[in-house]
């Protein structure tokens, strides 16, 4: 209150009234010491003065509009040069300084590339002519080469070629003993059914598509049987077959997605002109998101198909909460001024809700996986810009064509008084049952398990998983597990103990319940005579000097290799790829069997190591560090998001309490996961960090309400329906766009797109009952009103009215 007087000169002169210099005594007993932080005085001070710009909204507007216009054409150009799909598989995606990459890496260039396709058909048996004529048109002077001369294939290994060789000299096996050797490898359980095996060029594996198209219609034409009769299976498939289901992912509901988003952005602003500029910002700033891809030299891989539609709701969402700000600030002061106070009432709540969902996003850079890291990246800056260009497009166009008032104010009213009543009665009840489920969850959370096994790429149903099934049930396992036993530079073995050695770590590999084929340098070398007698250790010296010559004939089929420092035998054992396998346990018990056997041959002390490699030890190695990513960039994410929120709500334990909701969808969601122990793939993985980013938006959205309106003098459940009626829609509408959005890619037939979509829309759905019920609950509990502080706008300051 003012008291007035009159001058001498006739005017007025107000005094101000003592009250407004301190407060009243009743007032000391329940108002708390001014615990204002920094952000929050920044936000009273912001609202507290007239904004002066020396451009008008309506100009900035304009010129940001020119500006992304004129911009876009660049932005497309860069960005469709980016956007065929680079299909890597697991192998790919660690760098190549990763340790267990680099052991892959030597083995496959000593030995031979892992970049094989198996290929058989119904009725393909010995002697087949069609794998003959697949062997000879695949090598020679008319062999399939790209553009630069370059030949597609290495070479092909068929059913038919390996009898032959154990039929001819120097082993002379009888066919049936040839048979059995080539069992589980080459031929079928039956003895009949066999296949070929190509061998990719790094110019085959670049042109693949056409490369496996050319296998097909070859077999096809020379076998007379069906295109869709041919199958193939093995890592170059693998490689083609995320070619194809992702670049088809990308293609069939991109667009779709995008109508979801715009006809749900419409149906929330209820107005074409600002749901379309909403619309259009966002799939901007998905344009600029590719155009740094290309800038930074990236490549478009499998999981970024999933990034512009993500790109796309997170920008349409803070779009949606700025136009809410704008149309609270035209409620309280009409149309004159209307983006200054909106702009002033929102940056705020919006700015801290996109960094906060960027720094989920740029946790997942912390990832050794390449794929993870890339969409981290440039996910953030498309958010980071989203928010920028909202903020300079949005309050200019606002102000001059303003969304008129909508008739919904007295059913958010209703419904914010009932939910306020609701939780504060039921505070305690819900915080006991949430709680209690966060609890149980978070049991679980160390039985998660990760897999980037083949089975958890493609969905059952699909031809490639289709495909592997068949060949291993009518030929053998496909995932082979390489043992390399190192004879060291110097040794004393003599060739027929290192045959001996390499015959009795075969002799265990196929004892393991697991494993149905083995090959090694004995399956094609003579069977060395028994040392039982005088005459028979005659007869093995003889046998062992003509093996040494023998021994350049393995060296040819890839089995032995001279190295400088020392000699190396490989054994190839084989596993089934579709059965859920341990790796990590299965490796260890192959390394425990052959420890003995190794030891009794002399071991380290006679220079004899052996080793376990090949793709299998390289995906056990991926699935742990897929592991590893999960909780590394979660616990960054959520550290640095846990000291922003202690920043904003002005203390340690009002951040954590703030951080309880956030946390709630993750720890519910992957704690279930662990308990069922289904595993995750590359694109569930990273929704943890996105997740969190993404919660924190509506935590804060909500909390600016309550604060000012506690700030203001409101008690607890005044705090919570003002709260519920400025957040609880624009929250519920943020998150529906986000959730149908993605949900369009849960059609997805790319495993990892699918359970991207579907654990994020599980996980935003978690997180919107998170800051709709259990939050409030946990602000007008006891220990919400002891940790968040309370504090009065001055006199010096206007208050924050909130309704």
């Amino acid at each position: 209150m003012n008291s007035s007087t009159g001058g001498s000169n006739g005017r007025v002169t107000r005094v101000a009234d003592p009250t407004a210099v301190r407060p009243r005594i009743a007032d000391r007993r329940v108002v708390r010491r001014d615990r204002r932080n920094f952000f929050q005085s920044v936000a009273l001070a912001g609202e507290g003065r007239h904004m002066v710009r020396a451009v008008p909204w309506s100009v900035t507007s304009v010129v940001a509009l020119v500006s992304m216009a004129l911009s876009s054409p660049f932005i497309a150009r860069a960005a469709f040069g980016v956007l065929g799909v680079d299909g890597t598989t697991p192998l790919e995606w660690v760098p190549e300084t990763f340790a267990p990459r680099q052991e892959y890496d030597a083995f496959t260039r000593l030995f031979e590339s892992g970049d094989v396709v198996v290929v058989t058909w119904p009725g393909c048996e010995v002697g087949a002519r069609a794998l003959d004529a697949l062997a000879a048109a695949s090598g020679g002077d008319d062999a399939p080469r790209d553009a630069a001369g370059d030949a597609w294939f290495t070479g092909v290994a068929t059913g038919n070629r390996a009898l032959e060789q154990l039929a001819g000299p120097p082993l002379g096996l009888e066919r049936t003993a040839a048979i059995d050797r080539l069992k589980g490898m080459l031929l079928g359980p039956d003895g009949r059914t066999t296949c070929a095996v190509v061998g990719f060029t790094p110019a085959g594996m670049a042109d693949r598509q056409r490369a496996v198209a050319w296998i097909r219609d070859l077999v096809s034409r020379e076998a007379a049987v069906e295109p869709a009769a041919v199958r193939m299976a093995g890592p170059v498939m693998d490689n083609v077959a995320i070619d194809v289901e992702s670049s088809r992912s990308l293609t069939n509901f991109a667009l779709p997605a995008g109508i979801v988003v715009l006809a749900v952005t419409w149906w929330s602003l209820r107005s074409w002109l600002h749901a379309a500029l909403v619309f259009l910002v966002s799939a901007w700033c998905v344009g600029l998101s590719f155009a740094t891809l290309a800038l930074c030299g990236d490549r478009m891989n499998a999981v970024l198909i999933v990034m512009p539609v993500l790109v796309l709701v997170l920008g349409v969402a803070g779009g949606i909460h700025l136009v809410n700000y704008l149309e609270e600030s035209l409620a309280r002061g009409g149309v004159r001024g209307v983006a200054g106070r909106g702009v002033a009432l929102g940056w705020l709540p919006c700015c801290l809700s996109a960094g906060t969902t960027a720094v989920g996003l740029v946790s997942l850079v912390v990832s050794t996986l390449e794929p993870i890291r890339v969409f981290g990246f440039h996910a953030a800056i498309g958010v980071v810009a989203a928010l920028v260009a909202m903020f300079l497009v949005l309050p200019g166009i606002f102000e001059r064509w303003p969304i008129p008032p909508r008739p919904r104010a007295g059913w958010s009213d209703a419904r914010a008084e009932v939910c306020a009543v609701f939780v504060a009665r039921h505070a305690t009840a819900i915080m006991i049952v949430l709680g209690g489920l966060m609890a149980l969850a978070a049991v679980g959370i160390p039985r998660i398990r990760t897999s980037v096994r083949i089975d958890t790429l493609f969905e059952p149903e699909s031809r490639v998983i289709a495909d592997y099934a068949w060949i291993e049930r009518s030929i053998g396992p496909l995932v082979p597990i390489e043992v390399i036993v190192r004879f060291d530079e110097g040794h004393a073995v003599r060739a027929s103990e290192r045959l001996d050695l390499v015959q009795a770590i075969e002799a265990r590999l196929r004892a393991h319940g697991d494993v149905t084929g083995v090959v090694s340098a004995a399956t094609f070398l003579p069977a060395l005579p028994p040392a039982g007698s005088l005459r028979g250790a005659t007869q093995r010296a003889i046998a062992s000097r003509r093996l040494e010559r023998d021994l350049a004939r393995a060296d040819a089929i890839r089995y032995v290799r001279d190295v400088p420092d020392g000699q190396l035998w490989r054994v190839t054992a084989r596993v089934p790829a579709l059965e859920d396998i341990d790796y990590g346990v299965l490796l260890d018990r192959v390394r425990e069997e052959i420890a003995p056997v190794v030891e009794a041959a002399g071991g380290a002390g006679r220079g004899i190591v052996a080793t376990c490699t090949g793709a299998m030890p390289l995906v056990h190695s991926i699935q742990h560090t897929l592991l590893d990513d999960l909780f590394s960039s979660f616990l960054s994410a959520c550290g640095v998001i846990t000291l922003v929120m202690m920043l904003v709500e002005g203390g340690v334990g009002a951040g954590l309490l703030a951080m309880v909701s956030n946390v709630f969808p993750m720890v519910l969601l992957f704690g279930a996961l662990g308990w069922t122990r289904m595993p995750l793939d590359i694109g569930s993985v990273m929704t943890a960090s996105i997740a969190l980013g993404m919660a924190i938006d509506g935590t804060l959205h909500f909390l600016t309400f309550y604060r000012r309106a506690r700030d203001e003098g409101a008690e607890p459940v005044e705090g919570l329906r003002s709260a519920y009626r400025h957040s609880a829609i624009p929250l519920t509408q943020s998150t529906m766009i986000a959730v149908l959005g993605i949900l369009v890619f849960a059609a997805s037939s790319f495993a990892p797109t699918s359970r991207f979509a579907v654990m994020l829309a599980l996980l935003m759905l978690a997180a919107l009952v998170g800051d709709l019920v259990l939050l409030p609950a946990l602000l007008v509990s006891r220990l919400g009103r002891r940790c968040m502080p309370v504090t009065r706008a001055r006199d010096g300051v206007r208050s924050l009215t909130v309704g």
